[in-house]
């Protein structure tokens, strides 16, 4: 009995001496690095290319010409960049070439509002009515032109018209915005259309957009000075879509999700709302119900997140690597491995909230930001938060980053260059003010480090707002990109939420997410290294598109595979279904726009005989 008992003993004390050990180990954190968080490996870009030779037929030729006032130079170049992303070609011609062009439904003369009395009018005219197309990118009053387009009648210009209202479905998603919108402030002009004019939007009772069929041709009117921003680049494009008989362009087919301040500093207590909700401390509330419902979101709406770590909310560069390294184990352990687990990422949002700016470099005042002496405390800064980063996910490396407050100038980006040379992408945004000092970006390399690829992000939020919506949609309707932040603390800042607790919130994000994923099934959710690679091939792939009365042939090089792209067809109908080349389906309730999945870089896509 007594050696029995001296057996249990000594079993008793190993399991206790082992409990020991580990919790020493774990506490000592050699458990995370024996054992690294393991997330899935960067997806490659898969391309196709065809051998086929050059089909006979029409390629759309678009003809653009700019003047030097800043509304037509601007709308002009909205349109091309809105050109450049959906693969669509044109090329710049002179007011001397504007009067040589042929008349043919693929030829598309494209004009900015203002100086009208400069173009030759007479030459346009008879290109029009012998079968061109003319697409107006902003508003102009000349009444000379009144029939050409679609005018009983114009008076002066009329500003401070708001919001919009669609009369057709221009893309599947917009939404009408009310008059207290204030994401589009139009100056128009106040005209009486004729009837032969045909209206796609209005605004305020005004006719903002609308067609003009003229002779054998049309024209398209934009009427308004709001096509300067880029929130209306899908619009602008898929307007040019409604002009010829049939129109291709192309989709990157990209959904990327960034959870910002993910892992940070964990507030302390609890807050108001949390209390009434779920009366849970902030940091079990994030770790019991926020992410597990963020968690069940992606998983069912298909969305990989990437998290940005911060360091510390301190404007001051009190804390060392190892103080950091020490502090922040609970955010780093849990979250940050709770994100890799689910195959996401984890980058860079900063030492500190204080975004990369010197004092002579612009920033809103209203953050109350301390602007950093030099690059090299920048850089000091950055090496301290980039230990901490190696500490707990060793071999990952810093490959995404996200400026505090969307705010970065050349020097920040010169000190992230230096401490992070693998660095591939910098994400600011797609719109914002300049003036405050946000990192506005298109997609594209940095002009100075080309290895750092700009993927701006283009919404924000739990989708709470219409405004956000059209955003997303419009660049969507665009290039097939969804990019979006949110941020774990907005549930706790009532102006942020809005008042709304999390139940609510919640519910608007997955219906966000929901929508999107339910009506753009080509868009694939990813991290965002992944994305930044399948951007750059998609703008790198070349495209060609040649237009027969019975079908399009579509062929490519370095193609994304599969690739995505929309085709309106204004005479006719496409056949639907799945075919050698992959599958075309109906989008949208207009009746004349498709999206085709190519997993073939060669595919001719049949219209229906509308005889039978």
């Amino acid at each position: 009995m007594k050696k029995q008992i001296t057996i249990y003993a000594s079993i008793l004390f190993l399991l206790f001496t082992a409990a020991i050990i580990i919790l020493q180990f774990m506490r000592l954190d050699l458990f995370h690095q024996w054992f690294p968080a393991e997330s899935a490996q960067g997806t490659p870009v898969e391309t196709m290319s065809t051998e086929e030779n050059p089909t006979e037929g029409e390629e759309l030729q678009v003809y653009v010409h700019k003047n030097d006032t800043p509304l037509s130079k601007d709308a002009v170049e909205n349109l091309e960049y809105a050109m450049d992303y959906a693969k669509v070609s044109y090329q710049e011609i002179t007011k001397k070439e504007m009067e040589e062009l042929t008349p043919s439904p693929y030829n598309v003369l494209v004009l900015g509002g203002e100086h009208s009395k400069e173009w030759p009018y007479e030459e346009i005219r008879s290109f029009v009515e012998k079968g061109g197309r003319l697409y107006i990118a902003s508003r102009f009053i000349n009444a000379d032109w009144n029939e050409l387009l679609g005018l009983e009648d114009v008076e002066d210009f009329l500003d401070d018209i708001y919001g919009l209202t669609f009369e057709k479905e221009v893309f599947p998603g917009y939404m009408d915005l009310g008059e207290d919108s204030q994401l589009f402030s139009h100056s128009i002009a106040d005209v009486e259309l004729a009837e032969s004019a045909e209206v796609y939007i209005s605004a305020e009772d005004h006719p903002i957009l609308w067609a003009n069929s003229y002779g054998e041709g049309k024209v398209m009117f934009w009427n308004t000075s709001s096509v300067t921003e880029k929130s209306s680049r899908g619009l602008m494009l898929q307007a040019l879509s409604f002009l010829p008989p049939t129109f291709v362009s192309s989709q990157a087919g990209i959904k990327v999700m960034h959870i910002d301040d993910f892992p940070s500093p964990v507030p302390s207590g609890t807050t108001d709302v949390i209390q009434r909700d779920y009366d849970l401390t902030v940091e079990d509330f994030y770790s019991e119900v926020w992410w597990e419902d963020m968690k069940r979101i992606g998983e069912g709406e298909d969305v990989i997140y990437t998290g940005y770590l911060i360091g510390t909310y301190q404007d001051t560069m009190d804390m060392t690597a190892e103080d950091l390294i020490e502090t922040r184990r609970f955010p780093m352990l849990y979250f940050g491995r709770k994100v890799l687990k689910e195959d996401g990422e984890i980058g860079l949002h900063g030492y500190n909230h204080q975004s990369l700016v010197t004092a002579d470099e612009p920033i809103d005042p209203e953050y109350g930001y301390r602007p950093w002496q030099n690059q090299g405390e920048m850089e000091e800064s950055l090496n301290r938060v980039n230990e901490l980063f190696d500490y707990y996910f060793k071999e990952k490396g810093v490959h995404s980053y996200v400026p505090p407050s969307n705010v970065l100038n050349e020097t920040g980006v010169r000190a992230l260059h230096e401490v992070f040379p693998e660095l591939e992408a910098v994400s600011g945004l797609y719109t914002g003010d300049k003036e405050t000092g946000a990192f506005l970006q298109e997609y594209e390399p940095n002009s100075e480090f080309p290895s750092i690829y700009h993927f701006p992000r283009i919404s924000s939020g739990y989708g709470e707002t219409d405004e956000e919506r059209f955003v997303q949609i419009d660049a969507i309707a665009n290039f097939g990109v969804f990019a979006h932040f949110i941020h774990p603390d907005d549930v706790l800042d009532p102006y942020r939420s809005g008042d709304s607790g999390w139940p609510e919130m919640r519910q608007s994000y997955e219906d966000m997410l929901h929508y999107i994923h339910d009506h753009y099934t080509h868009l694939k959710g990813m991290r965002q290294t992944d994305a930044t690679k399948k951007m750059k091939q998609y703008q790198a792939s070349v495209i060609d598109v040649t237009y027969q009365d019975d079908q399009v042939v579509v062929q490519g090089e370095n193609l994304l595979s599969p690739s995505t792209i929309l085709v309106r067809v204004n005479s006719g109908s496409l056949e639907t279904g799945s075919f050698d080349y992959g599958v075309v389906e109906s989008l949208g309730e207009s009746g004349t726009l498709y999206q085709v999945t190519l997993n073939q870089p060669y595919a001719e896509i049949k219209k229906k005989d509308e005889a039978l």
